[in-house]
């Protein structure tokens, strides 16, 4: 596991795919949601300055997965927060709860790559394979 990345994107046509990896569900949705974040913005200009919790539920684990990407990228469009850090205090195979640190977008302070629209149902997957569990999605940009 150690010598695998927490997370990596591949190309999909005009899309972009996200493949998530941990040692428990925990980890897998906190590298999913760095990995957002790093598709879009330089994680290395953000700042710890707002907090918000957010809960999340959903069907089944595959769907939370893409119901939590889908609720940052909200959170995104409606209040410009971008997360840095992720403490998930509850996770579930239907919800999950997350407090969230990090920062105002401000395109004038951050490097902005691209932006994503939504996380899809489309190659959705979410494994355990021996000691480790890995998620794999594509993004709508």
């Amino acid at each position: 596991m150690s010598s695998q990345p927490p997370f990596e994107t591949f190309e999909h046509t005009a899309d972009v795919g996200l493949t998530a990896r941990g040692r428990t569900p925990e980890e897998v949705f906190v590298h999913a949601a760095e990995g957002l974040v790093d598709l879009m913005v330089d994680p290395g200009g953000l700042q710890e300055t707002r907090s918000v919790e957010v809960t999340v539920s959903a069907p089944d684990r595959e769907a939370l997965l893409v119901s939590w990407l889908n609720e940052l990228l909200y959170l995104l469009d409606t209040q410009r927060f971008i997360p840095l850090r992720c403490r998930i205090t509850n996770l579930n195979e239907t919800s999950i709860t997350a407090q969230l640190v990090g920062d105002t977008l401000d395109p004038s302070r951050h490097a902005v790559r691209r932006m994503v629209k939504a996380a899809t149902y489309h190659g959705l997957r979410f494994t355990r394979t021996n000691d480790h569990w890995e998620a794999r999605l594509v993004l709508d940009l």
